[in-house]
């Protein structure tokens, strides 16, 4: 499925927000589409100032959303590993892309001469962000080390008319490739696609290894190949359905530093270099996608993929040193402050300090690239009788059973770019003397008597 047919699907299904009358791409925009979030919508608006393109957000902004634009029930999905597992089965059993002539993407051609970024609906959302930026591009390179193709979210303050910053975070395989390239002296060809397939948002969100194509394991989420056609001014593949691809040359003799609104709901700052327009192409009547940055629903359900089989790494690293290890659950909402995630665990202790020892074990931890000290702010430790899925009830179980300052402990950490962070650790597990009187009331068999039976 591409990206214009499920805005169409999902407005057919009434999630689709419409506002005709004109908005400011400045601060308005972004105001109304986290309303628009905020009510589960997805938002179009036709008509943003200074453009002749109309601007879409919120379209990918949960995980039901996802399965949907995968022709799948989200149903098919529930457990605490489905999306894990269908990433999983999807990179173990790669769909290999096609390539073809042409596509949707080259319905229209603006050549370098003509390129205007400035006529593009491109947003500034947050007081102190340094540009307005382009979030949901795609970027788009091969990789010299293995031919394939990286694909990667990567936010694009817009500099001038005919120049970008294409970002690339230090953990990212673009930041790899651009010191490679840097560093021989070399520019480098890059494609930036803005309203590329869902499966291939998907997979962008993801860890890729080096010796993968993000473009086979999409067309393996989406159960049919993936349709590439090559750019115009490099050798690259895009979608051939994206509504726009945005080609460029990175020149890394000239950095920029810009910041914008985070995950964790503060701002990032980095420093990536130039990159020239060669030409843009897009689809008929193209339709802009942005998402909305910071703490902020699409946002965060497309950039949690990155840590969707940490669950499952946890414990299977973790359950052999720790036999009564029942149970993880890796929050990752915004509620949880984004990447900055906290992690629940049930656990059947044997001893006092157990709890205090298996956090410091997940602490000690790395998933792919990152150490768990860096993206995880609480680790809660909890008996069984506790939903770990259930914020509330974690929270109960914090104010209820961490009955002793022993039991709360912060674990100062280095912090990136320099300095320390603190972390917490919370044993809220109940101490063996006080498991008569700490259990939780219960009223037997109370699913057996729904309410409305006797209504």
């Amino acid at each position: 499925m591409d990206f214009r047919t499920f805005v169409n699907l999902l407005d057919s299904e009434n999630e689709v927000l419409w506002v005709k009358s004109e908005v400011d791409p400045t601060y308005e925009l972004g105001a109304l589409l986290r309303q628009a979030e905020n009510r589960r919508k997805a938002i179009w608006f036709e008509k943003v100032k200074g453009s002749r393109f109309p601007a879409v957000g919120g379209v990918m902004s949960s995980p039901e959303r996802h399965a949907m634009s995968l022709g799948m029930s989200p149903r098919q999905l529930k457990g605490k590993d489905g999306w894990a597992s269908l990433i999983a089965s999807a990179r173990a059993n790669p769909l290999p892309s096609r390539e073809v002539v042409s596509g949707p993407a080259a319905d229209w051609v603006i050549d370098e001469r003509q390129v205007n970024l400035a006529q593009l609906p491109i947003p500034r959302f947050f007081a102190d962000d340094s540009h307005n930026f382009i979030t949901a591009g795609l970027g788009i390179v091969s990789d010299p080390e293995t031919g394939n193709p990286n694909v990667g979210f990567y936010r694009a303050p817009v500099i001038d008319g005919q120049h970008l910053s294409i970002s690339a975070g230090q953990s990212s395989r673009l930041h790899q490739i651009y010191g490679e390239a840097e560093q021989a002296g070399e520019s480098l060809k890059i494609a930036y696609v803005i309203g590329a397939p869902p499966a291939l948002l998907i997979t962008a969100g993801c860890r890729i290894n080096r010796d993968e194509s993000d473009f086979d394991i999409a067309g393996a989420l989406q159960g049919k190949p993936l349709e590439l056609m090559r750019c115009r001014t490099s050798d690259l593949l895009v979608p051939a359905s994206a509504e726009f691809v945005i080609e460029a040359e990175v020149d890394f003799s000239r950095k920029i530093d810009h910041m914008m609104g985070e995950f964790p709901d503060n701002y990032g700052i980095t420093r990536s270099p130039l990159a020239r327009i060669t030409t843009i192409t897009h689809r008929k009547n193209a339709v802009f996608h942005t998402i909305l940055g910071g703490m902020n629903r699409e946002h965060n359900a497309l950039g949690i993929y990155i840590f969707c089989g940490l669950r499952e790494q946890l414990l299977n690293n973790l359950q052999s040193r720790f036999p009564g290890l029942r149970d993880i659950h890796v929050d990752l909402t915004p509620r949880r402050m984004g990447a900055r995630c906290q992690i629940n665990v049930a656990l059947e202790k044997s001893s006092a300090n157990e709890p205090h020892e298996l956090i410091e074990a997940i602490y000690a931890d790395h998933y792919d690239t990152f150490p768990l000290a860096f993206v995880v702010q609480r680790v809660v430790v909890v008996d069984e009788d506790v939903n770990l899925q259930n914020p509330s009830d974690v929270e109960w179980a914090i104010a209820m059973r961490m009955n002793a300052a022993s039991k709360l402990k912060v674990i100062e950490v280095p912090a990136k770019g320099g300095g320390t962070t603190a972390r917490l650790a919370i044993d809220a597990t109940l101490d063996a003397d006080k498991r008569e009187a700490g259990k939780r009331p219960v009223i037997p068999g109370a699913d057996e008597f729904p309410l409305d039976r006797y209504l």
